[in-house]
């Protein structure tokens, strides 16, 4: 990365990218789960939300940017999200070949190519098509001068996600949102359209607001702002619960401010200072975001094998940070393709 590009980043993004991308891995293996389910339950399925909804928030803000600044990074882009993409495609399809039975080569090749295309080559890299998606659908609005579509469409689209999630025993009687959410591709539909399009643009609405009020609101308030909304968030999600409307909390409505509260926090905050600390923090976050499923399999295999039992949650998600952790650093040292930026 050249000096004036290092000049332009973000620190305190990139920390919190890895600090979110630990939170994934903690989605996926539900530390302490073992000892208490409701400590569990919080440090699994509510703090960890934030997380996916960040990635496409940043990587909105930044992209958009750039589009409003008349540039034109589409290509650049969707170039620099396919390489670790395809790379790391190819090494989970390369795991899913030699650990399972493939009677049919065709059926296998095919299934790998519709993965890539549609769903993510592997459960959590659905976060690719949806973003490759979000950058399309954004990029093409813009160029027919509709960029103002993209907000209210955005929010609507994600009311909906909601409705779906967090509201589902209510919505699902209403006309219509019944068939959509029990149509067997929802989930595809909410993760695409519902949730990361809605979230990219995100990004794009905490760049419209962020220089419109860095003179009338001051740190403080804005603190106490994002304080307020943490406490709104989580009493949406206690209640949705305690009445039985949910059928997840994946996206709430809480969730959208609470996303574009901590970006207008951060960029308000990009200590230059930790400019090298927050470089390794950038490749962290992606090394581990694409690798922990390897890393989660690989223990979970020679748990059984070595000590003949499965490995708990929380000893998993340590092993899992600390070994993505220690790999991450050297494949940011040797500056390895699997690890380029998805900002």
């Amino acid at each position: 990365m050249t000096e004036d590009k290092r000049k332009l980043r973000n620190c305190s993004i990139d920390i919190f990218r890895y600090l979110c991308a630990v939170m994934v891995v903690g989605i996926h293996t539900h530390p302490l789960s073992e000892l208490n389910n409701k400590v569990g339950y919080i440090c699994s399925d509510i703090v960890p939300r934030i997380a996916v909804p960040f990635f496409f928030a940043a990587a909105g803000y930044f992209y958009i940017r750039k589009l409003e600044k008349g540039q034109n990074p589409f290509f650049p882009y969707v170039k620099r999200l396919l390489i670790p993409y395809f790379i790391w495609s190819v090494i989970y399809d390369m795991v899913d070949f030699m650990v399972r039975e493939h009677t049919d080569m065709k059926s296998f090749l095919q299934g790998c190519i519709y993965r890539f295309v549609v769903t993510g080559s592997y459960e959590h890299f659905w976060f690719f098509p949806a973003l490759i998606f979000s950058v399309c659908l954004t990029t093409l609005l813009f160029k027919v001068g509709s960029r103002k579509m993209l907000i209210p469409l955005s929010i609507f689209l994600y009311i909906i996600g909601c409705l779906g999630c967090a509201y589902y025993n209510l919505a699902v009687q209403l006309p219509g949102l019944g068939s959509l959410f029990s149509f067997s591709q929802f989930n595809l539909i909410r993760r695409v359209l519902l949730m990361g399009f809605p979230f990219f643009i995100c990004g794009y609405f905490v760049y419209k607001i962020e220089e419109r009020i860095r003179g009338f609101i001051a740190d403080k308030i804005l603190y106490f702002s994002a304080g307020i909304i943490v406490l709104i968030w989580l009493a949406e999600i206690y209640a949705v619960r305690m009445f039985g409307w949910e059928n997840n909390i994946i996206i709430t409505f809480g969730l959208y401010p609470l996303v574009a509260v901590t970006l207008l926090i951060l960029l308000r905050n990009p200590l230059p200072a930790y400019r090298d600390f927050s470089d390794k923090c950038a490749a962290l976050a992606d090394f581990t975001y694409y690798s922990h499923p390897l890393f989660m399999e690989a223990f979970s295999l020679a748990g059984v094998w070595l000590l003949h039992r499965e490995i708990s949650a929380t000893p998993m998600f340590l092993l899992t940070v600390s070994t993505t952790f220690a790999i991450g650093l050297f494949v940011q040292k040797w500056k390895l393709a699997v690890c380029c930026s998805l900002r």
